[in-house]
């Protein structure tokens, strides 16, 4: 698997491509009686990213915080700059995930015990987006408390620092690999 996915970074506006993955999921929040609620820094700097893959990160953060989140309380996400780099987190108030799990959390096909049999779900999504997220030279974490919810965040390289980078690359961006046929995971969700 590894290697057959690949990631072009090229310069982008992380405001919008935020907003815009947000804006997409307003629909599927509505209808489960939620809300998204948006922070972003002020004078937030270009990011070095995929728009395609990158937004597969962010729908998945936010559809599991929605699926996994039983009460009308908003999904909240904030974004700023943090030691050189973007940081982005998206924080539920849903079920919380069990301490002994945690360490399991990003593996392929992982399934809580507690919650696989009450929210579907193929275990996958946070397997790709860890892929996706070190295919861009970031890292992805998540800190949770069972009963209490859920902070997933990333974080994602600054163009500036890596531009020069780009640039060598002529005008088709940085080509990183990553796992498998994530590129295509977008098309084929039902």
């Amino acid at each position: 698997e590894e290697n057959s996915f690949m990631v072009q970074l090229k310069e982008e506006n992380w405001a919008n491509v935020l907003k815009q993955t947000c804006k997409d999921m307003d629909l599927r929040a509505n209808i489960k009686e939620k809300k998204i609620v948006v922070h972003i820094a002020d004078n937030m700097p270009k990011v070095a990213v995929d728009r395609v893959s990158i937004y597969e990160v962010i729908s998945n953060l936010v559809e599991n915080a929605i699926k996994y989140t039983h009460t009308d309380e908003n999904i909240v996400i904030d974004s700023y700059l943090k030691d050189g780099q973007v940081v982005t987190t998206v924080t539920d108030k849903g079920v919380g995930i069990p301490e002994n799990t945690m360490i399991h959390i990003f593996d392929k096909f992982y399934r809580s015990h507690s919650s696989k049999n009450s929210v579907g779900g193929t275990g996958l999504g946070l397997y790709l987006s860890k892929a996706i997220v070190t295919a861009h030279g970031g890292d992805i974490w998540v800190k949770s408390k069972e009963g209490k919810g859920s902070t997933f965040g990333f974080s994602l390289q600054l163009y500036d620092n890596i531009k020069d980078d780009i640039n060598m690359q002529a005008d088709v961006g940085i080509v990183r690999g990553a796992h498998g046929w994530i590129k295509n995971h977008t098309l084929y969700r039902g």
